[in-house]
């Protein structure tokens, strides 16, 4: 599965993993296709990359 990147610092990048600070999209119905492969939207959520953000500098 492919996922196509949506706002954020690495927006309109399509990757086979999914980065710290996205969501797949909720709003999403079904995977498109993308050559051979499946993509789905993931969301920057930049709260959440805030909240990973100060969890690393607890450790």
């Amino acid at each position: 599965m492919i996922y196509v990147l949506v706002g954020g610092p690495r927006d309109g990048q399509h990757v086979d993993d999914l980065p710290r600070g996205y969501r797949l999209s909720l709003d999403e119905p079904a995977p498109e296709r993308f050559a051979e492969f499946e993509t789905v939207r993931a969301v920057w959520f930049e709260l959440d990359a805030r909240m990973f953000r100060s969890a690393q500098r607890r450790d």
